[in-house]
C-alpha cells in the first residue's frame, strides 16, 4: 500500500484482525493504530469470497476483500499475475501458462523483473504459502517463465496464477526451477538412450546407416530416422520442441504430433513438413483415415535464420490447429474440417529425411487450449515497515 492513515483506536482483538487480514504492516502504539487507505487499494466491501477479485478473500471480520499477508519480508516488492481463461471448458489444474518477460508480446516488461525474482502462490484454503516451481525458457533478448496452475479454473472464471517476488537486499537469483512438475510432458534428452534402441520412454526407427546421436542436453536426429515420445497427448494440446535444423537439403522432415507411438509418421497428425530448400509447410491430417493432408498456405523458409537454435510450437484443439516459430504464428487455421478427435491421444515425433539433420535441445506440452487464457498484470505493492 502506498497511502496510510491514522485510525481511532480499537480493541486489541479487533487491531489485529485488522492488520492481519489486510495483509500490511501495522501497529499500536498508545491511541494510534496504522491502516491502509482502503478506499483506493482494492478492499472492497464483502460478504464472502465471491464477492472478491481474484487473489483476494472475504476477511469477514470487517467485511473487507483483502489480499493474504506478505510471505516474506526479505523479498520487498511483490506484483500478483491473475489468470482469466476465455475458453468454453475448465482449464485444468496443473496446466503450464506462460509469461512473457520482454519482447513485443511481453506480459511484464524486461525491466521490471529483477535478477532475484521468484514466484510463489498462497492456498486461501490452508492459509500456506509455497514458493511455485516454474520453467524458465532463455532467449537472447527476453525469456518465458511457465507457471502451472495451481487449480482448475471454470469457464469464464479469473483467478490468480502466481505472485512474482522479489527486491532482496542480496539481489541473487532465487527462482525454483521445476521443469519435470511444470509440464505434462517434458525431456532435456539428457536420458536419451546412447545404444538408439526403442523404451518404454521412446520409440526409434532408425533403418538407415544414420541414427540418432545423444549429445550433452540434446540429441541429433539424421537421415531416415524417427524419434517418437511414447507419453500419449490429448487434445486440447500446446508442443514445443527447441531444436535447430541443419542443413539445407532436407527431403521430408517432419516436427509435431503423430497417431502411433510405434510407427512413423500415422495420422492424424498436425506439425510443419519441411521439403527441399527448407520450404515449409503446416501440415494436417485431422483424421487417422485422412487420405490428403491439410496444408494451411504454400512453402516458405520458416526464419530468415533457418539453421540457428528456435522453437517450433504446434497448438492443436478440435477445429483449430496453430503453428508458431519462436511465439509467433507461422501458420494457422481456425475452421479444420473435418475437426480433431479430442479424445484420440497423438505422440511428439520428430522424423528427418534428406541430406539434413535436427537436434532436439529440449521438448514440452502442456494442455493449453486454442483460445489461449489471457493475462493480467497488477501493479506492484513494495514492503515499507519504516515508520
Amino acid at each position: 500500500m502506498n497511502a496510510l492513515r491514522w485510525a481511532r483506536p480499537r480493541s486489541s482483538l479487533a487491531a489485529r484482525l485488522a492488520v492481519i487480514t489486510l495483509g500490511v504492516a501495522g501497529f499500536e502504539s498508545g491511541a494510534c493504530l496504522f491502516l491502509p487507505a482502503v478506499d483506493d487499494d482494492g478492499y472492497t466491501a464483502c460478504i464472502n469470497d465471491d464477492d472478491c477479485d481474484a487473489g483476494r478473500a472475504c476477511a469477514v471480520e470487517v467485511g473487507l476483500c483483502a489480499p493474504p499477508p506478505w510471505h516474506d519480508t526479505s523479498f520487498t516488492e511483490r506484483r500478483l499475475i491473475v489468470v482469466e481463461n476465455v475458453d468454453d471448458a475448465e482449464l485444468a489444474a496443473g496446466t503450464a501458462i506462460p509469461i512473457r518477460i520482454g519482447g513485443e508480446s511481453a506480459t511484464i516488461a524486461l525491466d521490471d523483473v529483477k535478477a532475484d525474482a521468484r514466484f510463489t502462490s498462497f492456498d486461501e484454503a490452508t492459509g500456506q504459502w509455497r514458493v511455485a516451481g516454474v520453467y524458465r525458457d532463455l532467449f537472447a533478448d527476453r525469456f518465458t517463465v511457465w507457471a502451472p496452475l495451481p487449480a482448475a479454473i471454470g469457464a469464464g472464471r479469473r483467478e490468480a496464477l502466481v505472485w512474482l517476488e522479489q527486491g532482496t537486499e542480496a539481489g541473487t537469483p532465487t527462482v525454483l526451477e521445476e521443469p519435470a512438475t511444470t509440464f505434462l510432458l517434458f525431456d532435456d534428452l539428457d536420458d536419451f538412450p546412447v545404444d538408439d534402441t526403442s523404451t518404454d520412454r521412446y520409440f526409434i526407427a532408425a533403418p538407415g546407416a544414420a541414427a540418432p546421436v545423444p549429445g550433452d542436453g540434446q540429441v541429433t536426429i539424421g537421415d531416415n530416422v524417427t524419434v517418437i515420445w511414447r507419453q500419449a497427448l490429448t487434445l486440447p494440446i500446446e508442443l514445443t520442441f527447441r531444436a535447430r535444423v541443419n542443413g539445407l537439403s532436407c527431403e521430408e522432415v517432419f516436427v509435431g504430433l503423430t497417431g502411433n507411438d510405434a510407427v512413423g509418421f500415422n495420422p492424424p497428425s498436425a506439425g510443419f513438413f519441411l521439403g527441399p530448400d527448407l520450404g515449409t509447410v503446416g501440415e494436417v491430417y485431422a483424421t487417422a483415415d485422412a487420405a490428403v493432408a491439410t496444408e494451411l498456405s504454400p512453402p516458405r523458409v520458416f526464419s530468415e535464420v533457418p539453421t540457428a537454435l528456435h522453437r517450433f510450437t504446434v497448438q492443436a484443439d478440435g477445429a483449430t490447429v496453430r503453428l508458431l516459430i519462436d511465439d509467433v504464428v507461422f501458420d494457422e487455421s481456425a475452421d479444420l474440417r473435418p475437426t480433431f478427435d479430442n479424445a484420440v491421444p497423438m505422440f511428439a515425433t520428430v522424423q528427418v529425411g534428406g541430406a539434413c539433420s535436427i537436434d532436439v535441445d529440449a521438448m514440452w506440452a502442456t494442455p493449453l487450449p486454442a483460445a489461449l487464457p489471457l493475462l493480467t498484470v497488477q501493479e506492484p505493492i513494495r514492503l515499507n515497515i519504516t515508520f
